[in-house]
């Protein structure tokens, strides 16, 4: 199984303000909807919250510190390993927030990134990616809903003994 992070970014590492996401970007929530589909999504249970709902054609995973806390037609486990070892799909996507992606960091083998190209006000916000572990094997400039983005793929840089 592949463990993957997918996530949107301003310059400023913004991910979320206030429980949503601070911007409105269609061509990227097409983009998600494309990738994700037919997998496995884990996220935390403030960003299951801020979607509501499970999303279509997809297994959902949500990590919560609340042992009362479940959804129907979900999973929800205490712990990123429990999470990790609940998916059976090929791929499993970690989509927020920010705690679960500062667990999942050192983990995920590919980034699926798309960094709005300005700075915007929030107060949750993606981790800084360690020194020399990912690479851009994809990237490509485009606009979305009038905001200019980039949109990259990055992959963890493996060393062979």
């Amino acid at each position: 199984m592949l463990i993957s992070i997918i996530v949107a970014m301003a310059q400023n590492r913004v991910i979320g303000r206030d429980g949503d996401m601070p911007w409105h970007l269609p061509a990227d929530l097409q983009r998600f909807k494309q990738i994700t589909m037919g997998q496995t999504l884990l996220m935390g249970r403030k960003t299951y919250q801020s979607i509501g709902r499970p999303l279509p054609g997809r297994k959902t995973i949500i990590l919560s510190r609340n042992p009362g806390f479940s959804v129907a037609g979900c999973r929800v486990v205490s712990t990123l390993v429990e999470g990790i070892s609940a998916c059976q799909t090929e791929q499993l996507f970690i989509c927020g927030g920010e705690e679960v992606f500062r667990q999942a960091l050192q983990l995920a083998e590919k980034i699926y990134l798309t960094e709005l190209l300005q700075e915007v006000e929030g107060d949750t916000f993606f981790p800084q990616l360690p020194t020399g572990h990912f690479h851009a094997s994809h990237s490509e400039e485009l606009v979305d809903n009038d905001q200019p983005c980039r949109y990259s793929i990055l992959e963890k840089i493996t060393t062979r003994a």
